[in-house]
């Protein structure tokens, strides 16, 4: 059971980091983007490139891995950006509301089928450049690896609270969220903010695969349950709040790992249904806020 909840803390942090990222959209233009997890799988297999032509090349391993989740961000970063100017901004204005989550569903599909093509339909092995050594503290087993993932997560979480509460573009992206008229008077560009809130929504999500692929399947499908597990994390915890978000993360890692003690089939199962009882009795999540609406 000890061993299941600290297994659970690794995994609900990556799903808090991926999570972040519809947090970040969300509250800067109300969209979202449901190929989160695809973006997920393209920054994993970017990182297993990088890291091991950086590798390979005679660099130092953990410089060879800054410069790879270096790397790793400025390229999803990008595809964030044209994300947002080419399947978001044209529709989100449109007479069909919800026609940019069918969009951000095709932009999804056509990353799958581009990697698939590119990497192949098999696994790719993803080596942790911390190698696989297991440290033992009573009785529980915990990998370098998931060590790093577990540091990497609150430092992420800490400098994404000092960026969006201390630093000019994190005031800038807040009033935009929570005014966007009166922010584009006060001189803010609300699309350009909206390009920032994806493109770092974008980084976050490679973060995560780079993270995430020693210890999982890396291949061309590993981001769709991934994708979909944190944005459960996001609707438990509550779209507007990066705190609930990192709780409810962590919260829907361990309730996987203690199922599936009894079954792995449990596993996925059980994290749908934490969702349908959350939303049945606190629609807004476990943190969200309460909105009244008048009719």
């Amino acid at each position: 059971m000890l061993q299941a909840v600290v297994s659970g803390f690794i995994l609900g942090s990556i799903y808090a980091i991926i999570a972040q990222g519809y947090y970040i959209t969300y509250v800067t233009t109300r969209t979202l983007n449901f190929g989160q997890g695809d973006f997920l799988m393209v920054g994993a297999l970017l990182g297993l490139t990088s890291l091991g032509a950086l590798m390979t090349s005679g660099i130092n391993v953990f410089l060879a891995l800054l410069l790879t989740l270096a790397v790793t961000c400025l390229i999803m970063g990008l595809l964030g950006w044209g994300l947002e100017r080419i399947a978001i901004r044209p529709l989100q204005n449109n007479f069909m509301s919800i026609s940019w989550i069918l969009s951000t569903v095709a932009v999804s599909m056509m990353f799958r089928n581009i990697a698939m093509l590119v990497w192949g339909r098999n696994v790719i092995p993803f080596p942790s450049p911390f190698g696989s050594e297991v440290l033992r503290f009573g009785g529980v087993g915990i990998a370098k690896h998931e060590i790093f993932i577990a540091v990497c997560a609150f430092v992420i979480m800490g400098c994404l609270f000092v960026f969006l509460k201390k630093s000019l573009l994190g005031k800038a992206l807040a009033a935009v969220a929570f005014n966007p008229e009166a922010a584009a008077l006060m001189g803010i560009n609300p699309r350009a903010m909206a390009v920032l809130a994806f493109a770092l929504s974008s980084a976050l999500a490679g973060i995560g695969g780079i993270l995430v692929g020693p210890i999982t399947n890396t291949a061309f499908f590993m981001g769709a349950t991934l994708g979909l597990k944190a944005f459960a994390a996001a609707i438990i915890g509550g779209l507007d709040n990066p705190v609930g978000i990192l709780i409810g993360g962590l919260l829907l890692g361990v309730l996987e790992q203690v199922f599936a003690l009894g079954s792995s089939a449990y596993k996925d199962a059980s994290a749908f249904v934490l969702i349908l009882i959350v939303l049945i009795f606190m629609p807004q999540g476990l943190f969200g806020k309460k909105v009244k609406e008048k009719f």
